[in-house]
């Protein structure tokens, strides 16, 4: 029998990231994956969207400067060049990890892997062991009663992503992050669009004033809501259902994105306890109840996310090798990767209003900002949330390439910053970011390019 130090069950952005800090660390891991490794979010989740939102908004870009010197005949998608393309650049990064894996001295195990004990995983017909386990399995689209995935009529989002052909008129069902990012591949593309959200606002927990902007584009686009609505099918027609009201619709294909289920019949057996949700129960060092037995990702409590779940990978190896992390993070940035994108960390203003948590706002429109201007992409806003003493509650920008700048939001509330800290920065002109600085400028009503209210 094969014993390692640690075993990884996963290979996704919270379980290779685990694995190569535990051989930085100088433990001999292993890894067990029966997919490729990168998981969800490398293959069939935030990379293939991504590369997909890329080369879809050509056809925008190409609308938004014709008669400023560009003049485009033709212009047409080839679904299958955009799969192939898409495809290389997963497969790049995948072979990326692999590359890593083994100049680290991983050891890659393929097949399905089943936790045994606190000690033991099985992989097909082999057992292995180890002093220590990670548990990193990941999550798997939420299906509805009455509309099963099938690849075909019913969507999830890995089938979605494959492009095989665009529908005459796509439903989403659901408007969190992957409904409106996939709404917005295959309306550029050409679909109708059609999104259902049984909730009265799309996109819940962020900033309400940014959806309100992203909303507005996506209908401009063309894009159709129906709030506070579900979908029903009954004798195989399909129907919205909005209050008494009952619509009759007729998609070429559904998508379901209503969410996402943690990944946990490969331990169950073995004993782990879950919450009331089917999540992983942890304590504060991400230990199960089994010891030595660890678990990260979407697979515990909070968001599902990637970045949080390789810095969880992160911390868990340094708990293993060293008895304590590096470092705690505590805050988490969340990206939409809309047109225009919207970020969000630390508090919104709604979420302070109901703590009864006094606060002030600095803002600064992207209108009043030279290189947007230069881009003709002038929507959206920064917004920063002080509290008495200044210090930053909430960081949010809808805009262009904010998906960019969380990272400065997050090094700001992380390192519990405050506004001045922002301010008196000199940000590089002419950029986007320059709005960051404006923005923490007009929290205390001295900045240049807009008249401070």
């Amino acid at each position: 029998m094969k014993h390692f130090d640690s075993i990884v069950l996963g290979a996704g952005p919270g379980g290779y990231v685990a694995a190569i800090r535990l051989a930085q660390l100088g433990k001999k891991v292993c890894v067990v994956e029966k997919d490729q490794v990168g998981g969800v979010c490398l293959n069939v989740g935030c990379i293939p969207t991504k590369a997909l939102l890329e080369v879809t908004s050509i056809g925008e870009r190409i609308e938004i400067f014709k008669g400023k010197g560009i003049s485009v005949e033709g212009f047409s998608f080839d679904p299958e060049k955009m799969r192939e393309w898409k495809n290389s650049v997963v497969m790049r990064l995948v072979k990326g990890v692999e590359y890593l894996f083994k100049q680290n001295g991983i050891e890659l195990v393929r097949g399905y892997g089943e936790l045994l004990n606190e000690k033991q995983v099985k992989v097909e017909n082999e057992v292995i062991e180890a002093d220590s386990i990670i548990l990193a399995t990941g999550s798997s689209p939420r299906s509805i009663p009455g509309f099963d995935f099938d690849g075909v009529k019913f969507l999830d989002s890995t089938s979605a992503l494959e492009v095989r052909e665009i529908p005459k008129h796509l439903l989403v069902v659901g408007a969190g992050v992957i409904g409106i990012e996939m709404a917005t591949i295959y309306r550029r593309l050409g679909s109708e669009v059609s999104i259902v959200e049984i909730l009265p606002d799309i996109l819940a927990g962020f900033d309400r004033e940014a959806v309100s902007i992203l909303k507005r584009s996506l209908e401009r686009k063309g894009i159709k809501f129906y709030l506070n609505s579900k979908v029903i099918r009954e004798d195989g027609k399909f129907y919205i259902l909005k209050g008494e009201e009952r619509i009759p619709v007729e998609p070429d294909k559904i998508l379901i994105a209503t969410g996402r289920k943690p990944n946990t019949e490969a331990f169950t057996k073995a004993g782990i306890e879950l919450d009331e949700k089917g999540f992983v129960k942890i304590d504060e060092n991400y230990t199960t109840n089994l010891k030595g037995v660890y678990a990260i990702g979407d697979i515990v409590p909070g968001p599902q996310l990637a970045h949080k779940a390789s810095k969880e990978g992160i911390m868990v190896a340094e708990i293993i090798a060293t008895g304590k992390p590096s470092h705690r993070a505590k805050f988490i940035p969340s990206v939409v990767y809309g047109d225009p994108e919207i970020v969000k960390v630390g508090y919104t203003e709604e979420e302070l209003k109901e703590r009864g948590i006094n606060y002030r706002v600095g803002k600064f429109p992207f209108q009043a900002n030279g290189r947007a201007l230069t881009q003709e992409s002038v929507q959206g806003f920064v917004k920063i949330l002080g509290d008495e003493k200044d210090n930053v509650l909430g960081f949010h920008i809808v805009g262009p390439h904010a998906s960019e700048f969380a990272g400065v939001g997050v090094l700001v509330l992380e390192n519990g910053l405050r506004v001045e800290d922002i301010a008196k920065v000199i940000f590089p002109h002419p950029t986007l970011s320059e709005a960051i600085m404006e923005c923490a400028e007009n929290y205390y009503k001295k900045a240049i390019h807009i008249i401070n209210r």
